[in-house]
């Protein structure tokens, strides 16, 4: 198998946006990063227009047993520092982790 992309999907009050946007460009795509294997790693937010925004951490492998070392078992839980789950209005159990086809890297997410 090829590249993978993994993604996780939560959702905050919009207010936070800007404190989440930071606390994950500081700690969370920061590690993820420099995990071996990893090519890249974004963080995706989108306004619902209901007093929520939706943030996707996605971020792109070399192989899943990259993954599976960076994220240890099982490797489908989300990280969740226990500080952070109280800011969260609602989130996705598990990470979704998908095939990339041959499209290159640089057109799958922004550096």
């Amino acid at each position: 198998m090829g590249k993978i992309l993994r993604a996780w999907t939560f959702w905050i009050r919009t207010e936070l946006r800007g404190e989440c946007s930071d606390h994950l460009d500081a700690t969370v795509l920061q590690r993820i990063r420099a995990a071996e294997g990893n090519q890249r790693a974004a963080a995706l937010f989108r306004d619902l227009n209901d007093g929520t925004t939706e943030v996707v951490v996605v971020s792109v492998w070399d192989s899943m047993e990259s993954i599976q070392a960076y994220a240890g078992d099982p490797h489908t839980a989300p990280g969740i520092d226990p500080r952070d789950v109280p800011k969260l209005f609602d989130r996705e159990p598990t990470v979704r982790h998908y095939a990339i086809s041959s499209i290159p890297t640089e057109w799958t997410l922004p550096e």
